[in-house]
């Protein structure tokens, strides 16, 4: 096994992060993610399922599919000429804190007069999305709805991460006392990430896959990856697939993750060269400072990380009632009362607030490519006054977007 494995090593074959699975526990089956150099013809899936790979989801998006390998078959996958690269299917986690307590009405920014996301669609991947009522009136802004958790059809949020980043972005109530900057955008959200607040790799790429497929349909600009996970340098899927997906027209929004204040950790796939990675500041102003918990670039040497700050720290937002469940008796959506607002700190909250300005850039220039957005947003950014590597090129200010021709 051992000179098998340094083999395909040396190949840059296998990821390092499945050795280290099988060294440290004793297990029957390995979750993978496994590209191919080609589209995954019906043939070569029928020897793979033969050689014992189970698979779990088809990823055309990427050419890979996921799924187990017996260990013991292991080697014999490894053979097939037709892969490219095989990823070890590990954990990713959800960048953001709640407060549990209420909170009453906060305005979280001042909202541009003549845009407000009318028409452009934002895509999450998060932990689901509650039904709130400055989602769902006047008019239900929540498009479509997949779960690839528990598998139940209607909208719902276990953890609240999700409704907190989504409100925070594009939250809206009628009376108008709370109203984000792009209050009129829809919402597609796919729940990935369970109420613990963790996602697997390949739950997350199944939801990717899913966001590419409906794009149109829905007229989906931009995406939301308000997580975070290690990975090796060699052996980064997220950071893949969210090239992939810029690639192919979606404005992808990263973190850089909770690690800070230590050089070099941002994580996957804040780390993507493509993606517009946001850190946290303290607060809305260009008199905030970077939030200590944001992680701090140099990726690789590059000094072009992360790309701007947004605030994330006790940005007012939704609350969640984490108990409901759509169909579920004596699961009622009242247990709100009360309670329709909260808290919530990280780099998500960023993120999600920089979704917010790139859907207003969209509504204005619907023709800008992710290339041109990312550039705009770099230009309408404000200097914090601190390092290149901790807050990019500052603060987004969306004021400009208003002003821009």
């Amino acid at each position: 096994m051992i000179s098998i494995f340094s083999y395909f090593n040396i190949l840059n074959k296998v990821d390092p992060a499945i050795k280290k699975y099988i060294s440290i526990k004793k297990v029957k089956s390995i979750p993978v993610i496994i590209t191919f150099k080609r589209p995954l013809d019906p043939k070569t899936e029928s020897a793979l399922k033969h050689k014992g790979l189970r698979i779990k989801y088809h990823l055309p998006f990427i050419c890979a599919v996921t799924g187990k390998i017996k260990t013991g078959n292991f080697d014999s996958v490894c053979s097939f000429v037709e892969i490219s690269k095989i990823y070890f299917d590990g954990t990713a986690k959800l960048m953001g804190d709640i407060d549990k307590g209420d909170r009453t009405y906060d305005n979280p920014g001042t909202s541009p007069v003549h845009l407000s996301g009318k028409g452009i669609t934002a895509a999450f991947i998060d932990s689901g999305v509650y039904p709130h009522p400055d989602l769902t009136r006047p008019r239900n802004r929540i498009l479509s709805f997949k779960d690839y958790i528990n598998e139940i059809n209607e909208p719902y949020d276990d953890n609240g991460h999700g409704t907190a980043c989504i409100g925070a972005a594009f939250g809206a109530s009628i009376d108008g006392k709370f109203r984000s900057s792009a209050y009129n955008c829809n919402i597609v959200c796919a729940k990935a990430f369970n109420n613990l607040g963790y996602g697997y790799f390949s739950d997350i790429l199944a939801a990717m896959q899913w966001i590419y497929s409906i794009k149109e349909k829905y007229n989906i600009r931009v995406l939301v990856l308000p997580f975070g996970g290690c990975t090796s340098k060699h052996f980064d899927i997220l950071s893949l697939a969210s090239e992939t997906l810029w690639n192919n027209g979606l404005f992808v929004c990263t973190c850089t993750g909770n690690l800070g204040p230590n050089e070099a950790s941002i994580v996957s796939p804040g780390v993507c060269g493509s993606t517009f990675t946001t850190g946290a500041c303290t607060g809305s102003g260009p008199s905030s400072k970077v939030a200590a918990y944001s992680g701090r670039g140099p990726v690789e040497g590059k000094y072009d990380k992360p790309d701007a700050v947004m605030p994330g720290y006790k940005v007012t937002t939704l609350n969640a009632d984490t108990d409901y469940m759509p169909g579920v008796r004596l699961s009622s959506q009242s247990k709100l009362s009360g309670q329709q607002y909260t808290q919530i700190s990280g780099t998500s909250a960023a993120a999600s607030l920089t979704a917010s300005a790139a859907v207003l850039l969209c509504q204005k220039k619907p023709e800008l490519s992710p290339a041109n957005i990312k550039s705009l947003l770099n230009r309408f950014c404000t200097s914090l006054n601190e390092l290149k590597t901790a807050q990019g090129a500052g603060i987004i200010d969306i004021k400009k977007i208003e002003e821009f021709n």
